[in-house]
Parts: C-alpha cells; sequence; structure tokens
C-alpha cells in the first residue's frame, strides 16, 4: 500500500503565500519612472484655442444662417416676386431664365440676411482668442457678382414644410491677439421649417385654377367648370319653368349681371375650399346680402310670390328695394332666416312638378335615321314622315305641326339666326360645323354595303419542286483522248434554252355545295408545271500552254419544276353586328334572282375567277385565259428560269391580294336599302312606347331620357331580322339586316349620348346649385339654405371661426400648423370699390396713397360680359332640324377679376397668435435692401403680381321640349326684349378691358373676341 501524497491549502501554506506589500512598492516605482520618462518629453504644439474657435466660428455660422433664412423666408412671403418686370438691368442679367424667378430672389434674401448676419457675429474663445464667420461681400450693382451670389446658395425641399439652404464657400476665422488668424473654408447646411412653399404653391394652384376655362379641362377643374356647373342649374330652372309656365315668360334675363356675380363668387369660394381647405373667414357675411337679393328676384318673378310671403311685414325687410339695398349687419335685433333657393325653386316648379311627359323615342330614331340616309334636310324629313305619322293615333297633327314646323311667332327674330342650309355666314353655321365632327352626315349604308361587299383572301403555296438534277460539267475522260493533259472545270455557268421551255397551269375553281359558310372558303386550287432543257459551259485547260483552252457544253433535257397554290377567302367584314357565321348565307357566289323590288342579287359571283386574276397578277378573267396567261408568263421568263428559287420568283403571286367586289347596281342598291330602312324607322317611331314621367325627373339624375331604350329594344330583333331568310338568302338580304341593325345602334347611342349630357349637367355642382333645384345636387354646401348664425358672431375684425383654419400638411419639423385666407376684397362685385371701402386698394403703379387722395383711386374687382352663343330660339340639340325635342341655348360668359391684396397666413396653433407666416400677393414692385456696405441702398427685383383671372365659359342649356314651343329668355347679361319694339335687339354685352386699380371701360362686345363661337 503506498502512502497518497500530502497536499496543502495555499492559504494555509506559507511557502505560497504572495507579499502583496511588495508587489505595492514595485509599482510605485515603475510608475515614478514612468512619469519621469514623459516629463522628459518636449511638450505638444497643440492650438487648442484656434481650433476651438474654428469649431465655435462654424457653430456660431449655422445658428446664424438658420435665423437668416427664416427672415428671408418672411421676406419673400411678404412680397412674393413673380416676374422681373420693373427690376433694374443687374438683376435682369443675372437671373438665369431657366430657374423660377421666386427661387432666385430667396436665394439673394438669404445672401443678403447671411451677409448682415455674420458681419456682427465675433465670439471670444480663451483669453486671446476670436472666432468670426464670414462670406464675400460682393458688388450689389454687378450682375456677375449678383449671378455668383445665388449660386452659391441651393435650395432643396427634402419633406413637406421643410427647407434646406446650403450656402458654399463661408470663411470661418479664427483670431489671436498676438498672432496671424488662421482661416477655414466649409460649405454650411440648415434644414428649418417652413410653410413658405407650401403657402406658394396653394396660392399659384389657386390662381391656376381661376385661369382654368370651361374649354381646358374634361374634368371638374378650375373656375370655368365650377362657374358653369352652378350657372347650368340655375339658368335652367328659369327656362324650364318659362317652358313648362303658362303665360308670358317670368323672367327677362336668364342670366342677369347681379345673379352671375353671385355665381361667380360662390364658385371662387368653392376653388378657395378645394385649393386650400377652407375658404375666406368673411365669405358668410360677404355672400349675404347678393344672395337674399337674388332669392328676392326669383321669387318676385316666378310664381306671383313677394318679399312678404317670407320676410315678416313689420320687419326692415319687407320689400324688395329694402331687402336688396340694406346694410344687414347693421341691422337691429335678429334677422329672420332666408328662404332656401329649394323653396324658391319648388314654388318656380309647383304647378309643373307632377306634369306628365312622354319622352319618345322618334327624334332619337330619326336622328339615328338621317346618320344611315345622310344628308337629308327638314323638308326631306317632312315627306317621308309627315304623312305616315299623322295616321297614327299617336300623334295629333298639332303635335306635328309644331314638332317640325318652321313657321314661328316670332320668325323675324329666328330668321336672323340665319337659314341652316342656306347661309354660310349664319350664327349657326359655327355650330352646325361643330356638331357634325360628333356626328358625320357620310352615309353610313354606304359604310354597311362596303362592309358587306368585302373578301378577306388569303394564299398558301406548296412548292416550289424541282424533279431533275440540274446538268454538271462533263468530265474530261467523256470528251478527251488523253484527260489527264486537262485541267478544269473552270468558268462553269448554266443556261436555260428559251426554244425548248413549256409551261402547263391548271386553275381549279373549287365548288363547296351546301356550305352557308361566310368564312375559310376554298377558292380555286392552282398547278403549275414547267420544263425545259437547261445547259451547263466549262472551261479546260491543257497543260501544254501553246495549246487554246477548250469549252465543253452539256445539255439536259426536261427539267421539270412545279408549284401548287390554295386560294381561300372570308366574305363578309367581320365588324358588322348582325348575327353572321351562326346564321350563314346561301349560295353566295352565284347570283339569286330575288322576288324583291332590288330584282337580282350578283352575290359575290365572280369571286373565285377574280380572286385567280389579283392573286397572280393576271388580265385575263376566266379560267382558260388565266391559264393561259400564265402559261405564257413564264414561257417568256424562260430565260431567266435555271434553279428552283428563279421558278418561284417568277411566278407573280401575292399571298393576301386585295380582291375588290361590288353589287350589281350600287346606286339602286342604296336606294332599296335606304326603302327598306324607311319601313322600319316608321314601325320605330308608330310602335315604340313613349316613357312617360314627371318634369320633375328630367332634372333629376339619372336621366329619363335612357329609360326610352328599353321600349326600342323591344322592337329590335323582329325588325332587324324581318323578311330575313337563314341562312339569308343573298348579300341584299345580308345587306338589309345589318342597315337596321346600325340604325338601331345609332338610336341607342343617340340616347345613350344625349342622356349622359343630361346627367353631367346636373351632376356638376355645388353650394347655391343645391337649394336652387332642391337637393338635386349631392353637395353639402347650402349657400342659401341653413341658418343666418354667422350674423350673430362677432364684428371682431380678428376673429377667425374655427371652420375657417385650413391645416397644412404636417411637417417632421412643426406640427399643429394651421392656415388661413383672406382677399381684399372678399366679394368681388361689379362695381368698383375705393380705399375706404376695401384698405388693400392702391393706384395701378402700386404705391401707397396719401391721405388727401385715399379715394381718388378705384379697383375694378370684377368684369362680366356675355354673348348669346346661338340666339332666340335656340338650336336642336342634334345637327338636324327636326330634333327640337332637346333644344340648346347656349350662352358664353367672360368672366375677370382681381384682388387688390391675396394673404395666405400660417399659424402655429392659434391663428390670432403673433408667430407664423404670411404670404401675399398684392401688385407692387419688389426691392431688396442691400446691406449696410453697399453703394446703393436697395436693388430692384422685380414686381409682385396680384391674384387675377380671366376666364371664358359656355352656359348651355338643354330645354326638354315636346314640341318646338316660341316662348323662352333671350339670356345674356343685358337685357333685351325681342317683343318690345322701343328696346334694342342685342345679343352681347361688354365687359371691362382691363379690371384691378387700372381698370378700362371697354366699348365692343365680347363677340368680338376670342370665343369659340367665333373660331
Amino acid at each position: 500500500m503506498t502512502d497518497s501524497q500530502p497536499t496543502v491549502s495555499i492559504a494555509a501554506d506559507n511557502r505560497a503565500r504572495v507579499p502583496f506589500a511588495l508587489i505595492a512598492v514595485l509599482l510605485l516605482i515603475s510608475s515614478i519612472a514612468i512619469v519621469g520618462v514623459l516629463g522628459s518629453r518636449d511638450t505638444p504644439e497643440v492650438e487648442t484655442e484656434q481650433a476651438v474657435a474654428i469649431d465655435r466660428a462654424e457653430s456660431v455660422a449655422v445658428s446664424e444662417l438658420r435665423r437668416s433664412v427664416l427672415r428671408a423666408t418672411e421676406a419673400a412671403a411678404s412680397a412674393p416676386v413673380t416676374s422681373t418686370d420693373g427690376a433694374s438691368p443687374t438683376v435682369e442679367a443675372a437671373f438665369d431664365d431657366d430657374e423660377p424667378v421666386f427661387d432666385q430672389y430667396l436665394k439673394l434674401l438669404v445672401y443678403r440676411e447671411v451677409a448682415e448676419s455674420f458681419a456682427t457675429t465675433p465670439q471670444q474663445v480663451g483669453h486671446d482668442t476670436a472666432a468670426g464667420v464670414t462670406i464675400d461681400r460682393i458688388d450689389w450693382n454687378d450682375s456677375d457678382d449678383l449671378a455668383a451670389a445665388i449660386d452659391r446658395i441651393s435650395l432643396e425641399r427634402p419633406d413637406t414644410g421643410v427647407l434646406t439652404v446650403e450656402v458654399a464657400d463661408v470663411e470661418l476665422i479664427g483670431n489671436e491677439s498676438d498672432g496671424e488668424p488662421i482661416t477655414e473654408r466649409r460649405d454650411l447646411t440648415v434644414s428649418v421649417a417652413t410653410p413658405l412653399y407650401q403657402l406658394k404653391d396653394r396660392t399659384d394652384e389657386f390662381q391656376r385654377q381661376l385661369n382654368t376655362g370651361f374649354f381646358e379641362t374634361d374634368e371638374y377643374d378650375g373656375l370655368g367648370r365650377y362657374t358653369a356647373a352652378r350657372l347650368f342649374p340655375y339658368t335652367w330652372g328659369k327656362a324650364y319653368y318659362d317652358r313648362l309656365s303658362s303665360g308670358q315668360p317670368a323672367f327677362d334675363n336668364l342670366t342677369p349681371n347681379d345673379h352671375t356675380e353671385v355665381m361667380v363668387n360662390d364658385a371662387i369660394f368653392g376653388l378657395q375650399e378645394r385649393t386650400f381647405g377652407t375658404t375666406d373667414p368673411y365669405k358668410d357675411r360677404a355672400m349675404l346680402q347678393p344672395t337674399l337679393c337674388m332669392a328676392g328676384d326669383l321669387t318676385s318673378n316666378a310664381g306671383d310670390i313677394e318679399t312678404e310671403d317670407f320676410v315678416a311685414n313689420d320687419s326692415a325687410l319687407a320689400n324688395e328695394t329694402d331687402l336688396c339695398n340694406t346694410d344687414l349687419l347693421d341691422q337691429d335685433g335678429a334677422l329672420p332666416d332666408p328662404p332656401t333657393v329649394q323653396e324658391i325653386a319648388l314654388t318656380m316648379l309647383e304647378d309643373n312638378v307632377e306634369t306628365d311627359v312622354e319622352v319618345q323615342a322618334h327624334p332619337f330614331a330619326d336622328l339615328g335615321y338621317m346618320q344611315m340616309a345622310a344628308g337629308m334636310d327638314m323638308a326631306q324629313i317632312e315627306s317621308k314622315f309627315n304623312d305616315s305619322l299623322m295616321k297614327h293615333g299617336g300623334f295629333t297633327d298639332s303635335y306635328l305641326d309644331s314638332y317640325f314646323s318652321d313657321k314661328l311667332n316670332n320668325q323675324g327674330i329666328a330668321d336672323r339666326v340665319g337659314n341652316f342650309r342656306g347661309e354660310n355666314d349664319g350664327t349657326l353655321s359655327d355650330f352646325e360645323d361643330t356638331f357634325s365632327r360628333d356626328y358625320p352626315r357620310n352615309s353610313e349604308i354606304q359604310g354597311v354595303i362596303n362592309d358587306i361587299y368585302q373578301i378577306d383572301t388569303k394564299t398558301r403555296e406548296s412548292g416550289p419542286v424541282r424533279y431533275n438534277q440540274l446538268p454538271d460539267p462533263s468530265p474530261a475522260e467523256d470528251w478527251a483522248q488523253n484527260p489527264g493533259n486537262w485541267t478544269g472545270p473552270f468558268n462553269v455557268t448554266r443556261y436555260a434554252n428559251p426554244s425548248q421551255a413549256n409551261s402547263d397551269v391548271s386553275v381549279n375553281i373549287l365548288e363547296e355545295h351546301n356550305s352557308a359558310s361566310f368564312d375559310n372558303r376554298g377558292f380555286a386550287e392552282i398547278d403549275i408545271e414547267y420544263q425545259n432543257s437547261i445547259g451547263v459551259s466549262a472551261d479546260w485547260e491543257h497543260e501544254d500552254r501553246n495549246q487554246s483552252p477548250h469549252t465543253h457544253w452539256n445539255w439536259k433535257d426536261n427539267i421539270t419544276y412545279s408549284a401548287s397554290y390554295t386560294i381561300t377567302g372570308d366574305l363578309v367584314s367581320d365588324d358588322i353586328d348582325i348575327e353572321r357565321e351562326g346564321r350563314g348565307i346561301e349560295s353566295p357566289f352565284r347570283s339569286d334572282s330575288w322576288n324583291e323590288e332590288y330584282g337580282s342579287v350578283s352575290n359575290f359571283e365572280g369571286a373565285k375567277t377574280r380572286a385567280v386574276k389579283e392573286t397572280f397578277d393576271l388580265d385575263a378573267t376566266t379560267v382558260r385565259s388565266q391559264e393561259r396567261e400564265l402559261e405564257r408568263e413564264l414561257e417568256s421568263s424562260s430565260a431567266s428560269i435555271i434553279t428552283k428559287s428563279d421558278f418561284e420568283s417568277e411566278i407573280p403571286y401575292s399571298a393576301d391580294p386585295n380582291v375588290d367586289i361590288s353589287p350589281r347596281n350600287e346606286e339602286e342598291l342604296y336606294e332599296w336599302a335606304l326603302s327598306e330602312l324607311n319601313h322600319t324607322h316608321y314601325e320605330v317611331i308608330t310602335r315604340a312606347e313613349p316613357h312617360r314621367t314627371d318634369i320633375w325627373n328630367m332634372v333629376e339624375q339619372p336621366s329619363p331620357l335612357e329609360k326610352t331604350e328599353s321600349n326600342v329594344r323591344d322592337l329590335e330583333r323582329g325588325l332587324v331580322y324581318q323578311n330575313a331568310s337563314e341562312p339569308y338568302a343573298n348579300t341584299a338580304d345580308l345587306l338589309r339586316a345589318e342597315v337596321r341593325k346600325q340604325y338601331f345602334e345609332n338610336t341607342y347611342d343617340n340616347i345613350e349620348k344625349v342622356s349622359g349630357w343630361h346627367d353631367t349637367t346636373l351632376g356638376e355642382s355645388s353650394a347655391i346649385l343645391n337649394d336652387l333645384l332642391g337637393g338635386l345636387l349631392d353637395t353639402s354646401n347650402d349657400l342659401l339654405g341653413g341658418p343666418v348664425d354667422f350674423v350673430d358672431r362677432t364684428m371682431d375684425p380678428e376673429t377667425r371661426p374655427e371652420d375657417t383654419q385650413g391645416s397644412l400638411e404636417e411637417s417632421p419639423l412643426i406640427e399643429d400648423v394651421n392656415y388661413q385666407i383672406e382677399g381684399s376684397p372678399t366679394y368681388l362685385s361689379l362695381e368698383t370699390v375705393n380705399r375706404t371701402e376695401v384698405p388693400a386698394v392702391r393706384p395701378d403703379s402700386g404705391e401707397m396713397l396719401s391721405i388727401d387722395e385715399i379715394n381718388e383711386t378705384k379697383h375694378a374687382p370684377m368684369g362680366t360680359g356675355y354673348l348669346d352663343g346661338i340666339g332666340h330660339p335656340g338650336f336642336p340639340l342634334m345637327p338636324w332640324p327636326s330634333l327640337f325635342y332637346l333644344q340648346l341655348d347656349a350662352y358664353y360668359l367672360e368672366v375677370q377679376g382681381e384682388y387688390a391684396r391675396f394673404e395666405v397666413r400660417s399659424t402655429d396653433g392659434d391663428p390670432t397668435g403673433a408667430t407664423g407666416l404670411t404670404y401675399v400677393r398684392q401688385d407692387t414692385e419688389a426691392t431688396v435692401d442691400t446691406p449696410t456696405w453697399a453703394a446703393q441702398d436697395e436693388l430692384a427685383v422685380g414686381s409682385v403680381e396680384p391674384i387675377s383671372f380671366e376666364n371664358e365659359l359656355v352656359i348651355p342649356i338643354i330645354v326638354p321640349s315636346p314640341q318646338l314651343l316660341t316662348k323662352g329668355t333671350p339670356g345674356v347679361g343685358d337685357t333685351w326684349r325681342y317683343k318690345a319694339s322701343n328696346s334694342p335687339q342685342k345679343n352681347c354685352s361688354t365687359a371691362w378691358n382691363e379690371v384691378g386699380a387700372g381698370f378700362e371701360n371697354s366699348s365692343s362686345c365680347i363677340s368680338s373676341g376670342n370665343l369659340p363661337v367665333n373660331n
């Protein structure tokens, strides 16, 4: 047994104990030695204070740059330069045409602010060192210096409400009192939160919207469409009232100036809402009185209603004069609620709202018929249909007389409009051109004839094939005594023997018995065989150079080539709408002695041999002569036919030839098809049930006109295939059905188009229109209806209702930014205003006025001019005089306007707070205050244009008139009475030549301008 090794704990073993006290002594000695070594080195020359000075200078510069940029944006917003008009030549030369004027203007402002700010920013760093920053001073009267300054400033908009500005080559300076200054140049960049560009972009968009005319957009966009959307139903309501009520017209004028003024302003407020998300806070106050006055005008003219019917007798507004002339905001006590335009419209239409109207199909069918027939005038229509229609109980003599009448009670005025066909310079001539582009009067029957007599021909080739090998040069063994002495062959050439050529062409016209198909019909099979002798010549050289070369010929007979062709075709265009392949056609390649007025029908007779003719470009028209002609062509080309490709190239073959087919007598066929269409049209207009509705539905969506279509469709199949065989007996049988089908399709298209126009005209509207047509239009902006609670709001000009604040899109650097807009004047009137009424009014130069001259300058906020583009009594909606079922009047309106001042104000939260940014557009010249060391005090940089607009729009009125009624209103802004002998007849009025402070009177009608009616 072995004893185990004894173990002892280190902690208990004196031999393993660490002398920690000794270690501590060693560490102390070592550290002393290290310090000694380090202490013996030279002190490093680190310019600590200067480095700190440079960094401090950059920090100060960035801070000053941020403040400078904010000051520059405030200055730019207060006078946002829109053009260089009025700028000094130096600025004009410095500005780059490819960069927006405003951006360059803002850069100059930033440079000016930076230059001033950096000049006053030195800071002390330590005992003897100061930090500073500077930017190159420029000559503000030198265009190159200005351009360089602009180039040194970069602007970026990385996010909404954020403007990033970079200033290039800024000099940072560190100065020691007893040493040389150190400098360093750096590019400095800051990002600031500012709504400047948001305000600018929306203001620019507002101006663009104001100048977007009716004809410049297809969308509900711009002042032209917004104003038209308000005036459409307003004028429609008045026109419907006059059309459908008994007695004399209630309204002498569909578009009086003061009512147009209300509508245009409401449209402008609508554009403010669309563009900014809010409107001028004074909108309700400004719109109240003119709107009430308009309500009084309407009710006093319609339904024998007086103002007392909706205003208490003891009120100060108990008569219409007081209503229009009283300052409503100064009235004591609470005002009565105004009537809604819905109440006015219902009163206007109360005697007619339940009136039944029959929407007949025949006006749309008439147009469909005339589109098919082409060129038919009113007299032709009467001769075709009047007699037959009067035999039907659905139409009375008086209805027909009025529907087709051209003898109006006011014929004298109708004559002034211009003869529809006889005068090229009549008022209607331009409109005829416009409508005819949408409804061309070329014969659609002719188009159907072209579609029926159409063949799509295809040719498939098999081959060519060569049945024998071409001859090769004979070897020397075949003709030389000592073939080894000859070398060759050289110059091997093949020849055809023209005298031996022989071709054989077989044309087989295919017969397809009992096939009624239109497509993939077999026309012909063509087999071509060609034989000839082909020779080959070759040169051989003898090894004895003194002996002449030898040429040897080798001929081979009966070299044979062949090719086959199959011609097929599809009959009748597949664009036709009637049943085609499923129904088929009987014996299309033979003429048919038909028991119809048209008589013999040639169908596609001769089409197969004609297809052969066109495929091979032949002159012959019979099979045998075609064979001979093709054979002769090949034999005459025999000298060129050696190889298989030569043979193929000499065959004049087309893969898809154009085969023309025409009827036996196209003019006679047209007359027969038209006669057949006459019968169909008569059946439609006498058998189609009218759609019955009440007149109120005529001004609601969807349009009741489209309901007529189902009544016509009930007749379609029976009439389209009336007397048609199955399969079709011949091409005339097919043609008749397709003409009928196209006639129905045209009729449906006309119904749908008129219904669509009707819906569109009714569907685009807001504000005043909603009440005018009794809730017809889908809009929440109830201009006249609703309480007048805004009258009781505080009169404090600084008061801003919360609902007039529009929120800007959130910026990552700032939150809860709201903004509001304010125009001066709030309401653009047709009357001029002065500085007492609108403090923002300035003279044309944009300068401020002295106290003594304060009312010497006037400002024209808005101008309107009118043109009755069609004339009384109106124009049929379609380009055919018979279609007065829907009558069109078109009134053109020219609108001009200019704000004296328009501002958009952003605020941090409360709009009444002192912080925020105000963007102002008013007519003024802009200058930049130059730095104190500059040679001049200021620099003219351009001008600020006011928010102004010129717009032209059309107000079409489509009157649902089952009869051609003679009464109606002229509808231009300046009233004229066509029945008053002592009143001049005018169909246009004037507007200002210019609006704003520099307004000018105009003595010419707007009809002499650039309106579409004159184009």
